[in-house]
């Protein structure tokens, strides 16, 4: 479980920081900056942001105390972003994408208490 972590971790990280950039450079991103629609770009920085936590929290990855709070953060972010998507209904890879790191990190999350150190 702790591979299936790292690899959890490393797959959110590229999947955001892919998102941040599409959404930064694109159409509603700094290119639009001062015409008050750039909520693509601010929820592209937001993406940065959450992908970082991967890089944060590397080191202490088997860490319970860590883990806990990390994986039910990227659960709720990423089962968020997945309900937003299903709404909306016009992404349905996004979708895919985000239920499936939601459904790995509740995985994870349940039964971090068998890999995890103290």
């Amino acid at each position: 479980m702790k591979i299936l972590l790292s690899i959890f971790l490393f797959i959110h990280a590229a999947t955001e920081l892919l998102a941040a950039a599409s959404l930064i450079a694109g159409p509603g991103g700094i290119v639009a900056a001062g015409a008050g629609e750039q909520w693509s770009m601010h929820y592209g920085f937001a993406a940065f942001a959450i992908a970082t936590v991967s890089l944060w929290v590397w080191p202490y990855r088997s860490e319970l105390r860590v883990v806990t709070p990390l994986l039910g953060l990227l659960l709720t972010f990423h089962f968020s972003i997945f309900v937003s998507l299903t709404l909306a209904g016009d992404q349905v890879a996004g979708m895919l994408i985000h239920a499936v790191l939601a459904v790995t990190a509740a995985s994870l999350f349940v039964t971090r208490a068998r890999w995890c150190g103290n």
